[in-house]
């Protein structure tokens, strides 16, 4: 019997009118093919292939055509590799593979979410939870992209987003603010990601290989122990999250390369892939999985570009070597093309994020002290890369090197053999660059490719591991095994109908797929974190941060600003001697009253009689802001903590003090506008049915980034001036939006320091209709991590309490009343200027209790 190839061949030849080439998944695509020569390869080819090249190369042709040649497609026999003839499915099965889809996809959310229902005690985890909550605060004031957090470094604020890829942290926080608690946000948002990673990389290995290949290649992708490794040892969540671009990225891009325009003709000998989106739509699916990598973890991002870089080389090589001369200078274009320009336009679609974090990366701790070379430490030897266990274990954390699983040097071995075999004609040469990436990224790890880290330490340095080269190895060694089965299956049938390849090949593809999942997944650490949603507050941060002797829940404190000059350990704690002696002058100021405080700020109106300095309880940063009355004031940092402080003149005024837009965001964002006007013609010049669909979509998301550019949402609190003056401290203003009973409401007293500093304790109460203390709140004025000798006259002190309000509180409008006491002097409260003898505790407003 004459193969499906031969058929299609020899029918389309006879008709003098066009040829044919078949690709590796038995696709053909028309070089110069006519109408009836179409017609005649229907009547012969399998039906669903049929459909799928005639959608992907037959689209500019009339409808009426297109159409009766979709429906004898349809009506054709079906060929498939395991069976020579095999029937017509019925047309009510189609649910069956909807659902068969939706199970597909949430499996692997179902076994992500339950391994995490006690979640797990990593490294990095907490840290990333802070991220999340804190990102939930700005939201909550109507800051779209808080590149600082105000709360983060013991309230002296940090710019975490300003140099850490935001993207992760957006799905949980939506989730969080729709009522999830915080580590259930978090595990949802895992769980999503991980499933549609899956999806992904079923549907990059689709572009090849066969359905059960395809399903055990992303079965693979799933369960490979570095990305479990990196959610349940590390808490690497970002990095975890990114392994979705990688496939998505790889499914738009290199099946581009070989049919780099809609309807024309696939180069010859190159993966021989087709899909049915045009190409401009292609690109813009490719730059969009690009910004998206670069917006969740950007060191993966920095793989994946040099791996495209890579694949780039490999593709040029295998076409001067294979590729016909006649299309060699075509088919050497479209390969660096389809790699390097979606990559180019989503570096600028990303452009508000990646070109601030690159340009302003001297101002802060990322740029100092680094002698490049890190990474040497972590580097495997050859015979430690592997681990040859059943169950794969899982290395500690302060484990210098993590293996990669055994069983990928069992596939690579497996790859020599199957290039030998006949059933891997079509296929060897993505076979053979998968099996390439996977064993380049594994030799990166290894201490043979130091020359090669050495050479390139400006680039490779900033990986500091170098067995994060595993997240590429992963996805490669997936397309490895999708095109080592397709072959196997290949190979099993033509063993003839005695073999009963069918069930023989649905025995070995669940078998495999079972014992992947329990290679990854039986190994995984359970040591659960002791921890609660409710124990997720800036105290327990803080307290983590001076325990440990970090700082802004970072390990290294690389986004500490390079204008503070102490140790990062003990910013928290009293200075020494001579620090704490370099104090300021007394400061002129009569009073400064707090007018509005703003998640990135305060407005405030001054009294001095002489110009004087004000200094804020803040990190100096040069995104910083101080205007007087609407123009710029001079500002700079003072003191070894390198705080923000403002020169101010005589008079009234009014300050106000704001993030700003620094000259790298402003070119950031006018990047990311061309970019986003570049996608928007390719969506006007595809011919994609759904075009109005994708520029609606562009149209949602260009609002929501101007909205959030132009801070229009963003709101004050309005501020309840005091004016108590305590000789040493002044209590200028209070703060304290409603809150609902049985929760924490944050109440935040501004004092300002007016003399040499001494310590105080600061107290606030909830004062019933009866005139009882039904709540309260005691601590160190300024907080237990702002010591009175770190204090400046002159010097704005935010002080924040956390007041627990019973469960049992009646709602209604409470009074608040506040003051201070020396320490261990409770029972003696100081007395304001002024204030009568009789309660020496002075009011702030009220406090509204919701239920």
């Amino acid at each position: 019997m004459n193969s499906p190839r031969r058929i299609v061949t020899f029918a389309v030849l006879k008709t003098g009118r066009g040829r044919a080439q078949m690709n590796a998944d038995g696709l053909f695509s028309p070089a110069v093919a006519s109408r009836p020569a179409w017609a005649t390869v229907l009547r012969t080819a399998p039906a669903s292939h049929c459909e799928r090249s005639l959608r992907s190369n037959l689209l500019p042709m009339e409808g009426d055509c297109f159409a009766s040649c979709l429906a004898t497609a349809k009506d054709a026999p079906r060929n498939d590799f395991s069976s020579a003839a095999a029937p017509v499915p019925a047309r009510g099965t189609g649910w069956l593979r909807w659902l068969g889809g939706a199970l597909a996809l949430i499996a692997p959310a179902v076994v992500i979410f339950w391994l995490t229902a006690a979640w797990p005690d990593t490294p990095d985890g907490l840290f990333h939870l802070h991220r999340v909550r804190a990102l939930a605060d700005a939201l909550r004031m109507g800051v779209f992209y808080p590149r600082w957090f105000p709360d983060f470094a013991f309230g002296y604020g940090y710019p975490v987003l300003n140099f850490y890829a935001p993207a992760f942290y957006y799905p949980p926080t939506v989730l969080h603010l729709a009522g999830l608690d915080l580590i259930v946000a978090v595990r949802v948002s895992l769980a999503a990601w991980y499933a549609l990673s899956g999806l992904a990389a079923y549907a990059l290995l689709r572009c090849w290989v066969r359905p059960l290949p395809a399903a055990l290649g992303a079965v693979l992708y799933l369960a490979y122990p570095y990305r479990l490794y990196d959610l349940f040892v590390r808490g690497a969540l970002p990095e975890f999250a990114a392994f979705l671009w990688l496939p998505l990225i790889a499914w738009a891009t290199v099946p581009k390369i070989a049919s780099p325009s809609a309807g024309a003709s696939e180069v010859p000998g190159a993966w021989g892939v087709s899909i049915g989106a045009p190409w401009p739509l292609a690109s813009v699916a490719a730059a969009l999985g690009w910004a998206g990598l670069i917006l969740t973890h950007n060191l993966t991002a920095l793989m994946a570009a040099l791996a495209g870089l890579a694949m780039a080389a490999l593709w040029t090589a295998a076409v001067l070597l294979r590729g016909p001369r006649g299309d060699r200078r075509r088919a050497l274009l479209a390969g660096p093309w389809a790699l390097t320009w979606p990559l180019a336009l989503g570096a600028g679609l990303s452009a508000v994020y990646a070109l601030p974090a690159l340009l302003e990366a001297p101002w802060v701790g990322l740029a100092a002290g680094a002698d490049g070379r890190g990474y040497a430490a972590h580097f495997a030897g050859l015979a430690g890369l592997f681990d040859r266990s059943l169950i794969y274990r899982y290395p500690a954390a302060s484990q210098l090197t993590v293996p990669a699983p055994g069983y990928a040097a069992l596939l690579l071995i497996l790859v020599a053999l199957a290039l030998l075999l006949p059933h891997s004609r079509g296929r060897r040469l993505g076979l053979g660059i998968s099996a390439g990436m996977t064993l380049g990224a594994l030799w990166l790890s290894t201490a043979s490719s130091a020359f090669l880290w050495d050479a390139l330490a400006r680039v490779l340095g900033k990986l500091q591991f170098p067995w994060r080269w595993q997240t590429v190895a992963g996805l490669a060694l997936a397309c490895t095994l999708g095109w080592l089965l397709d072959i196997g299956g290949r190979w099993l049938a033509s063993a003839g109908p005695l073999a009963r390849p069918r069930l023989a090949w649905w025995a070995i593809t669940c078998g495999l797929a079972g014992w992947l999942a329990f290679h990854g997944y039986a190994g995984l650490p359970s040591a659960p974190a002791t921890f609660r949603p409710a124990d997720l507050t800036t105290a327990q941060m803080w307290e983590f941060d001076a325990r440990h002797g970090q700082l802004g829940a970072t390990w290294t404190a690389e986004f500490l600003p390079r204008w503070v000059t102490e140790q990062r350990w003990a910013i928290g704690r009293e200075p020494s001697g001579t620090a704490a002696a370099a104090q300021p002058a007394r400061p002129a100021f009569r009073s400064v009253r707090v007018l509005a405080q703003s998640h990135l700020g305060e407005r405030l109106r001054y009294t001095a009689a002489a110009p004087g300095q004000l200094i804020y309880h803040a990190f100096y940063y040069p995104a910083w802001r101080v205007e007087v009355d609407g123009r710029a004031a001079k500002t700079r940092a003072v003191g070894d903590l390198g705080l923000l402080a403002a020169d101010l003149p005589a008079g009234e005024h009014e300050v106000t003090r704001r993030w700003g837009v620094t000259p790298a965001v402003w070119a950031g964002r006018g990047l990311s506008a061309i970019a986003w006007l570049t996608t928007l013609g390719l969506l006007i010049l595809t011919r994609d049915r759904r075009r109005l669909l994708w520029i609606g979509l562009w149209l949602m998301a260009a609002a929501v980034a101007a909205v959030g550019a132009s801070g229009w949402l963003a709101r004050e609190q309005a501020a309840i001036p005091v004016d108590a003056d305590y000789g040493i401290v002044r209590l200028e203003a209070a703060v304290a939006p409603p809150a609902c009973a049985g929760e924490t409401a944050p109440v935040t007293l501004h004092w300002l320091a007016t003399a040499s500093p001494e310590p105080l304790t600061a107290f606030v109460h909830v004062i019933t209709p009866d005139g009882r203390v039904a709540t309260g709140h005691d601590a160190p004025l300024a907080g237990v991590y702002t010591p009175s000798g770190r204090w400046h006259p002159g010097q704005l002190l935010p002080d924040r309490h956390e007041i627990t309000l019973p469960a049992h509180l009646p709602a209604g409008v409470y009074q608040l009343k506040a003051g201070v006491y020396r320490p261990g002097a409770a029972d003696a409260p100081l007395a304001p200027v002024g204030h009568g003898p009789h309660d020496p505790r002075v009011d702030i407003g009220f406090l509204e209790v919701r239920p």
